[in-house]
């Protein structure tokens, strides 16, 4: 096993291997994939197909390829699309699982945190100072 694992270590080197963009990639093949098995027309299930099979083509081109900084270059890309997205989703959750406080959006786009049943308060955004009255 150790042969095989370093033979394919050596295969692998100076290759881009997985990143971001592939595990993206994956994911959405995987949908387009699930989707066109459910769908039961004729022509967009086929459709829908080969786009998977050009999103998996896509991904082991990205694999293999030995162009390392057009490949990162790519995900770096990627990533400062999706990133704030990511963090979005991820400080959403947080928001809702927290019971113990209401969450106040400022036009500014901040969110402010305040405690619940505490009645009126007058509330100071820390982004751009701008006042407002919140019933918590």
């Amino acid at each position: 096993m150790n042969k095989f694992r370093d033979a394919l270590y050596r295969f692998m080197y100076g290759r881009n291997g997985v990143d971001a963009l592939n595990w993206a990639l994956v994911i959405l093949e995987l949908a387009v994939s699930i989707l066109s098995s459910i769908i039961r027309v004729q022509g967009v299930s086929q459709a829908l197909y080969f786009v998977s099979m050009v999103l998996m083509f896509t991904v082991l081109i990205r694999i293999f390829s030995r162009n390392l900084a057009r490949r990162q270059a790519e995900n770096a890309k990627f990533l400062t699309w999706w990133t704030p997205k990511a963090n979005a989703i991820r400080g959403a959750k947080a928001r809702r699982a927290d019971k113990a406080h209401k969450y106040v959006r400022c036009s500014c786009g901040a969110y402010c945190r305040v405690p619940k049943n505490i009645g009126k308060v007058e509330l100071t955004c820390p982004k751009c100072g701008k006042k407002r009255v919140v019933k918590t």
